[in-house]
């Protein structure tokens, strides 16, 4: 991520300095920013255009202390909090008072992170989205205490990067890794139920997705939602003996991508995960029989009696439980307008603009079609609250769903009342 944002930074021609830990890391990051310039140097040339790949305008470097004159702090490590606030403690006693230091986080908490700092009021969340020099989303996240100055300037940066900056309000996972979370877990759900990664895929994609949930897994790497699963305590030995391994706190669990992990088979990088590749790093996603099979064992053990299923059902339970946590978004004021989540997804997470984005595409569905089937599932399958329909979208679709250019004003006036 830190080189894709010197990437993007060095391109507006931005005087950068890029902050490393070691040595060798820093070489390292040094040799992949000169390869993404010439890379799109390239691009640009083939355009008639003259690129300037020039990296004059940055400066690697190893020491804190060089940041004490700096207007604008990314940070980008690791998902971990006490990492990150641990930075920010540095960063807080070595640049300048008014310095706006940002995070990139993906969905920790920016009022945790600005609690370590002297100004949280110039702490804001800059979530860049991989890889940063090509993706145009930024979610753009307020703290509690963030200024308008400081949102303002972040929004700024967006813009003058070429940028779609979406400013979004702080909770677990922002607005477009939260929605993305009850679509998972439904395809997840859907695996234990008789279907097979290429069949949910292929629904997926004949809707408009480049890709489906499960080639998106294996790209991004299986060991990273792992990795966050055993922080939370959901896999492993920290959960609690005697747990069911469908269940977490008495809700409904699928333990399938742990179980991968547990066998080294986290995507491409390794050349198997939820698909098999030509090799570590190969590109290209062929069903795996294994997995079938691995499926087919998992079910007989937890005598999990298949349920039938086809393209339509795929759809409603994944989009459907995609759009239910966007209503309660707004419920919450995390996203400012039903918009803002269309655009969110338009552009950071790849739903097929001809949709027009879900909140969108609820509309032309029916709210009331929409609710009808998440509360029919969700009477059925009480375990799972994600398909609980969220307070808002019931409202809306007991006035007849009205269309989305009304939301807003709908929006607000429920919102006032909860």
């Amino acid at each position: 991520m830190g080189r894709g944002i010197v990437t993007s930074l060095a391109r507006a021609n931005i005087p950068v300095i890029a902050l490393e830990q070691d040595a060798k890391q820093l070489e390292f990051g040094k040799k992949a920013v000169t390869g993404l310039l010439e890379r799109e140097a390239e691009k640009l040339i083939k355009q008639g255009l003259t690129p300037d790949t020039s990296l004059a305008s940055v400066r690697f470097t190893l020491d804190f202390a060089e940041l004490y004159d700096v207007d604008f702090v990314i940070e980008a490590v690791f998902e971990n909090m006490e990492l990150k606030k641990e930075i920010f403690r540095k960063l807080a006693s070595v640049c300048k008072p008014d310095a706006f230091l940002c995070t990139n986080t993906s969905g920790l908490d920016i009022d945790e992170i600005a609690s370590v700092t002297n100004h949280p009021h110039l702490v804001i969340g800059t979530h860049f989205f991989s890889p940063a020099n090509i993706m145009r989303l930024l979610e753009v996240v307020r703290g509690h205490n963030t200024s308008l100055i400081t949102i303002a300037t972040a929004m700024n940066l967006g813009k003058t990067l070429g940028k779609v900056a979406v400013l979004v309000g702080n909770c677990p996972l922002f607005v477009g890794n939260r929605l993305l979370g009850p679509y998972l877990e439904q395809a997840n759900y859907l695996l234990e139920e008789g279907c097979n990664p290429e069949d949910i895929d292929k629904a997926l994609e004949d809707f408009g997705f480049a890709m489906g949930p499960f080639r998106m897994m294996d790209l991004a790497g299986l060991d990273v939602g792992w990795r966050s699963r055993m922080e939370k305590d959901l896999t492993g030995n920290k959960v609690p003996e005697g747990t069911p391994a469908r269940q977490r706190q008495g809700i409904r669990y699928s333990p399938l991508a742990d179980m991968l992990c547990e066998m080294g088979r986290f995507g491409q990088k390794t050349g198997k995960g939820w698909y098999q590749y030509e090799k570590p790093g190969g590109r290209f996603a062929h069903p795996d029989p294994w997995v079938k099979d691995f499926l087919q064992k998992y079910r007989d053990t937890h005598q999990i009696k298949p349920r039938p299923s086809n393209p339509e059902i795929i759809l409603e339970r994944c989009l459907y439980a995609l759009i239910n946590e966007g209503f309660r978004v707004l419920e919450d004021g995390i996203a400012s307008g039903p918009e803002d989540i269309d655009v969110i997804y338009n552009n950071g997470y790849g739903w097929p603009k001809h949709r027009g984005g879900p909140m969108f595409y609820a509309s032309t569905v029916g709210l009331e079609k929409v609710f009808d089937v998440l509360d029919r599932y969700h009477k059925e399958n009480p375990d799972v609250p994600s398909m609980n329909p969220a307070f808002l979208l019931k409202k809306l679709a007991a006035v007849g769903g009205p269309p989305i250019k009304e939301w807003r004003t709908q929006v607000g006036k429920i919102a006032n009342k909860l």
